[in-house]
């Protein structure tokens, strides 16, 4: 590998002639994002992304795991809430470095230089995940449609955990080149007084080996081709079958209910029941899915243009922050389109929040009563890692 002589050798020159074109002065380098769109989403859109990002997907998963919702497409879609989660907290440390009293921090400047590579890496991680989350709840939605009895003898609750288990170590081999794929240099900035680091690709370092540079490229390919292109084919071809199925579902249930006497009829109520429920499940589950497909696609342009080594600086500038941004209002959003297309998912937590409150209530009441039970710009931007998340 290059010497860090070498890596601290070159951003030193670059911050040089930084200065040399602003005049001598380098305090735009002192903030720990990209100037420009980078320093307004972060500081304007993220921090109530990421509220209410996290307080939903914690209120998803207080739903969806409780007694009586547990299910196998809900315990897939907790997995996908607990990964926005991790995204979320994962791009906390770098928004914060928009802010003056953060970004002043010696110590913080060195944590986020250091832990650049596995922030990507983390980033890049979770969402590979949740793309095979999602296509994992659309064959669980498919073959609950389709033949409900026997999907529920053969796809048992310990068979998704394993699923889960598969998924999170596939998509772990398939990002993990993110965290040798930059090697930082650095240098000082305000007359000595503050670090600044900077990424190099190691593509442009002559001392790695080529079959290292080779397999990150590799890599690079496997991700796009099984963290995203692979998924969303699948889930389109999937949810195009669900739709089929409850077309086909409805039409079963008006002949039936043409045809059959009340006997009959009366052997087939809870097949129809659970039928009904299914469908119910399936419009949200639906509503997620068209929520990925319109949020994680954009995201996939910047990254297709960096494995034809195009680098053009209309990407860096405007479609990397646009595109990532976007990305965590997909993450955010499920909350609202669970609370909007599941009737059943509103009332289960209108009635945890009124357990939890009249809970409150009753055990601050007088000792001896009785309470009810608790409950638990183009050149600024070049020296940055400008990666999107897909």
């Amino acid at each position: 590998m290059q010497s860090e002589e070498f890596l601290n050798a070159d951003v030193t020159k670059w911050v040089e002639k930084f200065r040399r074109d602003n005049d001598g002065d380098d305090s735009a380098l002192l903030t720990l994002v990209p100037p420009g769109l980078y320093v307004i989403l972060n500081k304007y859109v993220f921090p109530f992304q990421f509220c209410f990002g996290v307080i939903g997907n914690v209120l998803n998963l207080c739903v969806l795991l409780s007694r009586n919702m547990r299910n196998e497409a809900n315990i897939l879609l907790s997995a996908m809430a607990i990964c926005d989660i991790i995204l979320l907290f994962t791009m906390l440390p770098g928004s914060l470095g928009v802010w003056y009293p953060v970004y002043m921090s010696d110590w913080f400047r060195s944590f986020i230089f250091k832990s650049a590579t596995w922030t990507i890496f983390l980033a890049n991680f979770c969402s590979c995940i949740t793309s095979w989350l999602i296509l994992g709840v659309s064959v669980e939605r498919y073959m609950g449609i389709r033949s409900p009895i026997h999907f529920r003898y053969h796809w048992r609750t310990s068979r998704v955990f394993f699923l889960i288990f598969s998924i999170v170590l596939g998509s772990f081999f398939l990002t993990f080149f993110h965290t040798i794929e930059y090697k930082y240099g650095y240098a000082m900035i305000r007359n000595g007084t503050k670090l600044y680091g900077s990424p190099v690709n190691v593509d442009n370092l002559v001392d790695v080996p080529t079959w290292v540079k080779k397999m990150i490229n590799i890599f690079k390919v496997l991700q796009v081709v099984f963290g995203v292109v692979i998924p969303t084919i699948g889930i389109f071809i999937f949810n195009m079958l669900i739709v089929y199925m409850l077309r086909k579902s409805e039409y079963f249930n008006f002949r039936s209910a043409e045809t059959k006497d009340e006997q009959s009829n009366r052997k087939y109520s809870d097949l129809e029941i659970r039928q009904k429920r299914d469908i119910k499940v399936t419009f949200t589950v639906l509503a997620i899915i068209c929520c990925y497909f319109v949020t994680h696609i954009p995201s996939v342009l910047p990254f297709v243009l960096e494995l034809f080594n195009l680098h053009p600086d209309w990407v860096k500038v405007y479609a990397i922050p646009i595109a990532s941004s976007w990305l965590i209002t997909g993450k955010v959003a499920n909350f609202v389109l669970f609370c909007m297309s599941s009737v059943y998912f509103r009332r289960r937590l209108k009635e945890m929040i009124r357990g939890r409150v009249s809970c409150g209530f009753d055990c601050t009441g007088p000792v001896g009563g009785v309470g009810g039970p608790a409950k638990k710009e183009t050149q600024n931007v070049d020296r940055w890692v400008v990666r999107c998340v897909i």
